[in-house]
C-alpha cells in the first residue's frame, strides 16, 4: 500500500476472524492502512502504542464486551470516533453505545459500510457531520428505525445542551412531559 495515498488508520476490534479479515479486506483495497484486535485487551495495548482515525468495534467479545471498553475509553476522555458494530444488538445497546460516545452504530454483517466510515473520518469535528443519520438498518420495521433515529438525535440534542430537558424540548418541538415520556420509552437516562 503507498504511504502517501493511506485515507486513514482504522483499528478493528472483534473476535470473529473470518469477519474481521473480510472487513480489512475491503478497507485496505481502498487505502486504508488497517490494524485487527482480537479482544479489548489487546486493543488497548495497541491503542496505548498507536493513533487511529477511527475505531470499528464489535459489542460480544469474550472477556471484555465492547460496551464496557467504550464506557472505559469514554471516562478517560477518548476521542478517536468509535463505531459499534453486532450482529444481534438490542435496541437498549445501541442507545448506551451512543451515550457513549459511540459515533454509529452497524449491523452485522457490514454492507456498504464504507461511505458510512468515509463521512464519519471526513466530516469529524464538523457540524455537518451531526445533520447526517447513518447506520440505520434499511430492514427493520419502520418504528424500530424510528427508535433508533430519535435516540440519535435526542441523545445528540442532551449532550450538546447539557440535559437541559427545557431547552431540547423547546428544539425537539415537544411539551416536556411528552420528552420525558419518549426518554422513558427509548430508555435513555436524563442524568
Amino acid at each position: 500500500m503507498n504511504e502517501e495515498a493511506i485515507l486513514g488508520r482504522i483499528l478493528i476490534i472483534d473476535d470473529e476472524k473470518d469477519n474481521t479479515e473480510i472487513i480489512k479486506d475491503i478497507l485496505e483495497d481502498v487505502n486504508y492502512s488497517t490494524v485487527l484486535a482480537r479482544s479489548a485487551a489487546e486493543a488497548k495495548t495497541i491503542v496505548n502504542t498507536n493513533s487511529f482515525d477511527l475505531i470499528l468495534m464489535d459489542v460480544w467479545m469474550p472477556g471484555q464486551d465492547g460496551i464496557s471498553l467504550l464506557s472505559e475509553w469514554h471516562s478517560e476522555g477518548f476521542d478517536t470516533p468509535v463505531v459499534m458494530m453486532s450482529g444481534h444488538a438490542e435496541p437498549s445497546d445501541i442507545v448506551k453505545a451512543m451515550k457513549l460516545g459511540a459515533t454509529d452504530f452497524l449491523k452485522k454483517p457490514l454492507h456498504d459500510f464504507l461511505p458510512i466510515l468515509r463521512n464519519i473520518m471526513t466530516d469529524q469535528g464538523s457540524e455537518e457531520s451531526t445533520q447526517q443519520v447513518s447506520g440505520i438498518d434499511y430492514s427493520l420495521k419502520l418504528k424500530e428505525a424510528r427508535n433508533i433515529f430519535e435516540s440519535q438525535y435526542l441523545l445528540h440534542h442532551l449532550k450538546v445542551n447539557d440535559n437541559n430537558i427545557a431547552i431540547v424540548a423547546e428544539i425537539a418541538g415537544l411539551e416536556r412531559t411528552t420528552l420525558y415520556r419518549k426518554l422513558k420509552d427509548l430508555g435513555i437516562d436524563k442524568k
